[in-house]
């Protein structure tokens, strides 16, 4: 028993979770919301969307192994108590469980895209694998390279998902306009298609800036076992007052996102919005900034990044929001 909680912890089941509800947000509450209103359903059969989340969770999870199994030595510093891997995992049996993961994941990816019609798509999930496996090995230790790496592969979480749904709406244009649907013209499906990527392009960059600064954030966390072997992160090359200045800009230039968002939103009068925005992400973001000016110690550290990860999760569940009342 103690060895499945362990083999849990090892694929962080709760972030692999949130891997999956990000894409199911995306699909239910963002793109369904969209056709439901034009009169449509979904394009993407439902048993191939699980597939391909099935595949993004496997890979996912295949790299947070890897990271582990190459991160001993700096965790032992860092988090000893989280040990796992060479601890109640072997060293062989978590590389098995790496290779079994990945290799499940493309496979799964493969199928669904040729399925699908569009084989060149399981590029995403390649790239992802390959850059989850040389991150681990190599760009971890390098600065910024390896935040801004995180990042970009969180960002694609959502953008995966939404952009298999448009390929495929793409593909039955033709099929939509010969069945009398009520658009006036393609041209006009077309726009509304641009304002959907929108959505999913505005879902990813929001990811991204607040992954890169939690990544920071963490960086700043975990400084005494970097530093203990070799690591050239941000914290270590130039310290810990500069890299506070770097997190709580970009920190804050979400937050200015999402402050024009939320104008938008009082213009339109969309009070449920802007209320949720208000409370859930922007007065947080401001709180956590200043925290994290004051903090000085890892636990406070700690306390940051955790927020930032809550504001996240917020972030994906206002997705409820657009289903709910749009």
């Amino acid at each position: 028993m103690n060895k499945t909680i362990d083999f849990l912890r090892l694929i962080r089941l709760p972030n692999l979770f949130v891997i999956a509800l990000t894409q199911y947000a995306i699909r239910f509450g963002i793109i369904y919301p969209f056709l439901r209103q034009a009169g449509l359903d979904l394009f993407m059969p439902e048993k191939l969307f699980a597939l391909l989340v099935l595949a993004t969770v496997l890979i996912a999870a295949a790299g947070y192994i890897i990271n582990d199994y190459f991160d001993i030595k700096v965790d032992y510093v860092n988090k000893p108590k989280q040990l796992i891997v060479g601890k109640t995992i072997r060293r062989r049996h978590a590389m098995a469980s790496h290779l079994l993961f990945n290799v499940s994941g493309l496979f799964i990816a493969s199928y669904v895209a040729f399925k699908i019609g569009h084989p060149l798509l399981i590029l995403f999930q390649l790239v992802s694998a390959a850059l989850l496996w040389f991150y681990t090995v190599t760009f971890k230790k390098q600065l910024l390279v390896g935040n801004l790496i995180i990042a970009s592969l969180t960002a694609l979480v959502p953008f995966t998902a939404g952009y298999y749904e448009v390929v495929i709406m793409f593909d039955n244009i033709g099929s939509i306009d010969q069945d009398g649907f009520h658009y006036e013209s393609i041209a006009s499906l077309l726009f509304s298609i641009k304002y959907l990527l929108y959505w999913i392009i505005g879902y990813s960059i929001f990811a991204f800036l607040l992954t890169l600064s939690r990544e920071i954030v963490k960086d700043m966390e975990d400084i005494k076992g970097d530093e203990a072997y070799g690591c050239k992160t941000l914290p270590i090359v130039h310290g810990i007052k500069k890299t506070k200045s770097v997190a709580i800009f970009i920190l804050l230039l979400t937050l200015s996102a999402i402050t024009a968002l939320e104008t938008i939103q009082v213009i339109s009068r969309d009070w449920i919005s802007f209320a949720y925005f208000l409370l859930f992400i922007s007065m947080p973001l401001i709180l956590l900034s200043f925290r994290l000016l004051r903090a000085q110690s890892k636990k406070e550290f700690f306390i940051v990044s955790q927020g930032i990860k809550i504001c996240m999760l917020f972030g994906i569940l206002y997705t409820v929001i657009i289903f709910l009342y749009q």
